[in-house]
């Protein structure tokens, strides 16, 4: 191989690299971001009321 095509190979290699570097990346903060916004939303809804169960004894007398 001559050096131009070393050159040039090693061009390409860089430019696949760097393009892996930059996918990776922006998918790692797309994860974060979305992570965040799920958390905010979930944090923004109000918290369910709790269900009064009745005492014991009375449920079993329904049942009955």
């Amino acid at each position: 191989m001559s050096w131009v095509n070393i050159f040039y190979l090693t061009l390409v290699l860089c430019g696949l690299s760097g393009f892996a570097i930059a996918l990776a990346y922006f998918s790692q903060q797309d994860l974060k971001f979305r992570t965040e916004r799920q958390r905010a939303e979930q944090a923004a809804k109000p918290a369910p009321k709790p269900v009064k169960k009745a005492p014991v004894e009375e449920r079993v007398l329904e049942h009955a």
